[in-house]
């Protein structure tokens, strides 16, 4: 890819419209690669935005909090010179619909350290806390969901596994009624829908919509466990809002807006990126010949297939960093206020890194080298939750089918793409089931 140069930084040779285009971001590696083997570092024209596509580049971002911040509030004036941040008037009819931020920028993402460990503390003993019985109930709901492919040879594994088993694990972690479950992936799609592209007014009110709706269910049901304890993840915000002043680091319990910030987070990374890593692997699996039965033979290579579907398909295709101070990137001078992309995608096929990049490989010694759950202090607190359901989820299916295939030309769709998620919406997939007498089970020879 020919490219420009303005002082030591090359300009990427694709226009801002096209970068934001969901076109683009649905088959964005081809140029992504040209750039990668350029320069480490590209400027987005002449905004203050630049794109990190090189592994260890993206790594030291990533590992370097002090230049590179997380503070979504410091990121306003490069956000609307790049033109992806709502109007004045468009942020007065999300505050009228009770929607006020176009992100939750209060909680572990756009946080940095002191905020951001107190935070993560929270969230990463809840995921953790009874694994064992989290194991149990994925085993169930890929039991239940699984089922349904009977008397049938068509599905669409998006719809019917890839999106409701994360949404039940998730809904069953934090202990969400039941009566909200068909909502969840209807509010992760709008709360999505203005990341990595020049969203319209009608995102920006959706957007509004859901996180009002959300955060009014969860400060309706912390209230509830304020009367009534429970040992979900609710009730444990709840409790650790009435705790006592901490004696060692003077921490204050955790104020309620801010409890409930942390649960609405904790429901939408909670299910869509383990959606898309699911539907990777499905996507893997109907594609790679003989991977269903290596699966069958030897359940060890599981994990490998986890791993690659994440390198090759990040659930989160770029994250921004706001530089708080005149930094270095791969011989790049990047000025303070700029808006810095780290592209997890292309660091993960970085060739430098992983030999022949763009290929599938379930045998690779080094794939756990991948950002695709992040570094340093954001990698992501639910990835060992992501890779069991992941896990279970394969494993079960390989027992239950015995081959499968994409469904047409059509069979894959990326309705929601963009620069921030590529998000995977629809894998429709024919298949053949084993007869309901087989017993085997994975592990033996097929």
């Amino acid at each position: 890819m020919a490219t420009d140069t303005q002082g030591k930084c090359p300009v990427a040779g694709i226009d801002i419209n096209e970068l934001m285009s969901r076109e683009f971001a649905t088959c964005p590696y081809p140029k992504f690669a040209e750039l990668q083997a350029d320069a480490p570092v590209h400027q987005v024209g002449d905004k203050p935005w630049y794109l990190v596509t090189r592994h260890d580049e993206c790594m030291r971002v990533l590992l370097d909090p002090e230049h590179f911040s997380s503070e979504h509030d410091e990121f306003g004036p490069a956000l609307k010179a790049i033109g992806i941040a709502p109007t004045p008037e468009q942020v007065q009819r999300m505050q009228e619909l009770g929607g006020n931020r176009g992100n939750m920028v209060d909680v572990i993402p756009h946080r940095d350290p002191p905020v951001h460990t107190r935070q993560r503390k929270v969230i990463t003993k809840a995921v953790t806390a009874r694994f064992r019985r989290w194991e149990e109930f994925i085993e169930h709901q890929s039991a239940k969901l699984l089922d349904r492919l009977q008397g049938r040879n068509e599905a669409d594994l998006i719809a019917e596994g890839a999106a409701p088993l994360p949404i039940a694990v998730i809904a069953d972690i934090l202990g969400i009624p039941d009566e909200y479950l068909p909502k969840i992936k209807q509010w992760s799609d709008d709360s999505s829908q203005t990341s990595g592209r020049f969203a319209s007014d009608e995102d920006w009110m959706n957007l509004a919509k859901a996180m009002s709706e959300q955060r009014a269910m969860f400060a309706s049901e912390v209230r509830k466990r304020l009367q009534n304890p429970s040992d979900d993840l609710i009730g444990r915000i709840a409790a650790m809002t009435r705790e006592a002043v901490d004696e060692e680091t003077g921490e204050g319990p955790l104020d309620f807006d801010e409890g409930v910030e942390l649960l609405t987070l904790a429901m939408l990374g909670g299910n869509e990126t383990t959606t898309q890593l699911i539907g990777a692997a499905m996507f893997y699996l109907a594609t790679e010949p003989g991977l269903l039965d290596r699966v069958r033979a030897d359940p060890a290579i599981i994990p490998g297939i986890v791993e690659e579907s994440l390198r090759l398909t990040a659930p989160v295709f770029t994250m921004m960093r706001f530089c708080k101070k005149d930094a270095d990137i791969g011989g790049v001078s990047i000025p303070a206020g700029s808006i810095v992309s780290v592209c997890f995608n292309q660091a993960n096929r970085d060739p430098s890194i992983f030999p022949e990049p763009d290929k599938f490989n379930a045998d690779r010694t080094n794939t756990r080298r991948h950002l695709s759950f992040g570094q340093g202090i954001h990698v992501c607190p639910g990835a060992q939750l992501a890779r069991l359901e992941t896990r279970i989820w394969i494993q079960r299916l390989a027992e239950r089918i015995k081959h499968m295939e994409l469904a047409g030309p059509e069979a894959v769709r990326y309705d929601l793409a963009s620069l921030a998620v590529r998000g995977m919406t629809s894998l429709r997939v024919h298949y053949e089931l084993f007869d309901r007498a087989r017993t085997g089970q994975v592990g033996e020879a097929a």
